[in-house]
């Protein structure tokens, strides 16, 4: 996170609540403060924050371990496959770099379609989806796979059933996902500096304070609130309460349970990864918690769950 103390400090004193002065005062402790060591933007592996190519090579970076965690269940080579939330189709162009397979793009933003035509459209299909079906006929793909997309579903039921539908049979659908409880799970770690925001305050206080450090002299907003064009700030993302409300769902390790117990797959694997990792090492102390309930709610990053659509 960028900015000084007195830019944190920018609008302090009009304040609406106490929480929010509060958050404020531990934003500025996670900036400046004691606790600067810590600060989520500052420790986001490969700078992610500071520039598009840095955030596309980070998340492509990670291919060979989305690779490990898939490749016991199925792998790519030959087969169709999609990526459900494929942005502008990096993550697909990565792991058409180690296999060789038939590559579709589902995302249900148009701007990011776009691009990816732009990049990638000599190597893989793009698709347009809405909040609960991707517009592809039956039993045309093998496997189906998403990385950091469940969370963003409007419509999470709708849209795996739908998957079941297009999926062939004996098909698997890969998913790895941030549960709600997690300490990521407010996707504010760009401007909110700690983790587990969300459980100490409410979305409404962290939007309320990411606007007002949004909107402070010298903040240098995350690379995707930036006008690739004209290299200025986009307007203030965080006072759009109803775009937030639909950037995410909330879902929590529980609820995604019995979302599972709903949908007619048959569930492969259940795997819990523990906060830490290349960004904070000594948390690694901590990760049999991410394998015990309830405490897994709290102290897991990720959840990779591997699903299959039955033969018959």
């Amino acid at each position: 996170m960028n900015g000084t103390a007195a830019q944190l400090d920018h609008g302090k004193e009009n304040l609406p609540s106490a929480g929010e002065k509060l958050c404020m005062s531990l934003c500025q402790a996670f900036t400046t403060g004691p606790l600067a060591r810590y600060n989520l933007r500052q420790r986001a592996v490969g700078g992610r924050f500071e520039s598009s190519q840095q955030y596309v090579a980070e998340r492509v970076s990670n291919v060979d371990g989305y690779r490990e965690a898939f490749r016991s269940y199925c792998s790519f080579e030959g087969k169709t496959v999609m990526e459900l939330g494929c942005s502008h189709g990096y993550l697909l162009a990565a792991f058409l770099e180690h296999e060789n397979f038939t590559a579709i793009g589902a995302d249900i933003d148009p701007r990011a379609l776009r691009r990816g035509e732009q990049m990638y459209g000599d190597r893989m299909r793009f698709l347009q989806t809405n909040a609960n079906s991707v517009p592809l006929p039956d039993q045309s793909v093998d496997v189906i796979y998403c990385v950091d997309t469940v969370e963003h579903l409007s419509r999470p039921k709708e849209m795996l059933i739908d998957c079941f539908r297009v999926l062939r049979p004996g098909g698997t659908f890969l998913i790895h996902w941030h549960p709600w409880l997690g300490p990521y799970g407010s996707h504010l770690e760009d401007i909110i500096p700690f983790p587990w925001a969300h459980a100490f305050f409410s979305m409404d206080t962290l939007l309320r304070v990411a606007a007002r450090i949004y909107d402070a002299p010298g903040y240098v907003p995350a690379c995707y609130w930036m006008e690739e064009e004209t290299g200025k700030p986009r307007p203030n993302p965080y006072l759009d309460r109803q775009r937030w409300e639909e950037f995410l769902n909330r879902m929590t390790l529980r609820q995604f349970r019995a979302l599972l117990k709903e949908l007619p797959f048959e569930l492969c694997a259940f795997d819990r990864l523990a906060f830490g990792g290349k960004a904070y090492k000594a948390a690694r102390l901590l990760s049999g918690l991410a394998r015990v309930s309830p405490f897994d709610e709290v102290f897991l990053k990720a959840l990779v769950c591997v699903l299959r659509k039955p033969v018959s």
